[in-house]
C-alpha cells in the first residue's frame, strides 16, 4: 500500500493525551492510533468504538502493586510440572 507521511504541528495538549491514552488502551502505536482516527473521520472506513462508563478502567493501574506481584507470580512455568 502506499502512504504518504506527514509532520502535524499545533496540536492541543489535550488532544494529544487523549490519542495517547486511546494509544495504550487499545495496545496500538500512537502513529496507528493517529492514521485510525484520521482514515475513519475522513472515509468512515474504520468504526471508532463505543466509549463505556467502564472506559476508564481500561488499560489504568487501578489495583496495588501488591495484585500485579501476585499475577506475574502465577503466571510464571514451573517446568517440573510440564515434564
Amino acid at each position: 500500500m502506499n502512504t504518504v507521511q506527514y509532520t502535524i504541528r499545533g496540536i492541543p495538549k489535550d488532544v494529544d493525551a487523549m490519542i495517547r491514552k486511546r494509544a495504550l488502551r487499545e495496545g496500538k502505536s500512537f502513529n496507528k492510533t493517529v492514521v485510525e482516527i484520521i482514515q475513519a473521520e475522513v472515509t468512515g472506513s474504520i468504526k471508532t468504538p463505543k466509549t463505556t462508563i467502564f472506559d476508564k478502567l481500561r488499560g489504568a493501574n487501578t489495583l496495588d502493586k501488591g495484585f500485579y506481584e501476585a499475577i506475574e507470580d502465577q503466571s510464571r512455568i514451573d517446568e517440573k510440572l510440564w515434564k
